[in-house]
């Protein structure tokens, strides 16, 4: 089903008032990050105070809105040297695209549907008490800014757990099956340095 999804900035008074988001505009507004900062835009915001609504760092808050100026939805105002004062403005009072529901429209997960499936339902079986009362079960999320030595030293580490305790072909099958299902991955840019 397709219908459409608009956008609207108001006190944006430009010739071209409507801009339809088709092709690969489209794949660009997909980005739910991008689709976030349009969404607090407003009249026009500075690449300093998007990032502090979003707490996102100015880094990659800019490399954002350089794709979407690259696309001419908005207008991006460099005025001086330091990137963090530069202003995002809308490129037109109003974006209008289709809300397709099909699977072009649907920005892909890191892992496969199957595995975020089986994920979801031992967590669902954990919470209604399937597995006992001595069952384990913990889902952590941390966050820290690493160099990528820390970070590929982390990931080594935590492959030669995983190899020692779900070995391949091995375990006791009388046992519970547990599962082991880690991301790790980068979530933000370092700040743009003064």
């Amino acid at each position: 089903m397709t219908g459409w999804r608009e956008l609207t900035f108001p006190g944006v008074t430009r010739k071209e008032s409507v801009i339809v988001i088709d092709g690969e505009r489209l794949k660009l507004l997909a980005d739910p990050l991008r689709w976030r900062i349009l969404t607090t835009l407003g009249e026009g915001k500075s690449v300093a105070e998007i990032s502090s609504m979003l707490g996102i760092t100015d880094t990659r808050i800019l490399r954002h809105l350089e794709r979407l100026a690259e696309s001419s939805v908005v207008h991006l105002r460099k005025s001086g040297s330091d990137p963090r004062t530069w202003r995002c403005l809308p490129a037109v009072g109003k974006i209008r695209f289709p809300n397709r529901s099909d699977k072009a429209a649907t920005p892909s997960h890191p892992m496969s549907t199957e595995v975020v499936c089986q994920f979801n339902q031992a967590f669902r079986e954990t919470s209604d008490g399937i597995f006992g009362p001595n069952s384990q079960s913990s889902v952590n999320h941390n966050r820290a800014r690493l160099s990528e030595d820390q970070a590929a030293e982390f990931n080594r580490r935590l492959l030669n757990l995983i190899e020692e305790y779900f070995p391949p072909g091995k375990g006791d099958p009388s046992r519970i099956k547990y599962g082991f299902f880690g991301v790790l991955t980068p979530i933000d840019l370092a700040p743009i340095k003064s």
